[in-house]
């Protein structure tokens, strides 16, 4: 099969295959990750070939609109090998620093569980007043958790 995009009859078309047949093939292309879904429900499902295997995304952008009420596209695929955290995020995001971005970072603070964790990374990057006053810009948009004083200096 050639790359591109099939709903699940015109590949079992292309491919020969009853529409069985043709989900159970693309169900273990997925598996493998050679095949991304989109759509279902009251739309559709379209299933894109790739020629090579896809990893899904789990980084940076993944977790902004997870948590975000303002979702940003991809600029770039984040992959991430091992655990990525909220804190992780907030430093990715005022080092990549555009406005909409710095904008939709602000809501991560509502969910840092671990200080001492944000500051240890923003100490690593040299980021930590960047940290501070993207917070004090976020506590005055938004509700969020309230920092230790110690991390206030």
């Amino acid at each position: 099969m050639r790359a591109g995009k099939y709903t699940v009859e015109t590949f079992a078309k292309e491919a020969g295959l009853t529409r069985a047949s043709a989900l159970n093939r693309l169900s273990r292309l997925k598996r493998e990750g050679y095949v991304t879904v989109s759509g279902g429900g009251a739309q559709k499902r379209i299933y894109t070939l790739h020629n090579t295997p896809q990893q899904p995304s789990n980084g940076f952008y993944t977790l902004v609109n997870k948590y975000s009420p303002e979702k940003l596209v991809p600029r770039f695929k984040h992959h991430v090998c091992g655990n990525y955290s909220v804190e992780h995020a907030i430093i990715d995001g005022i080092g990549i620093g555009d406005a909409r971005t710095l904008a939709a970072t602000q809501h991560l603070f509502r969910h840092v569980t671990d200080w001492k964790r944000l500051f240890t990374l923003a100490g690593k990057h040299g980021r930590e007043q960047d940290v501070r006053a993207l917070y004090e810009k976020a506590r005055a948009t938004t509700r969020v958790k309230r920092m230790p004083e110690r991390y206030r200096k």
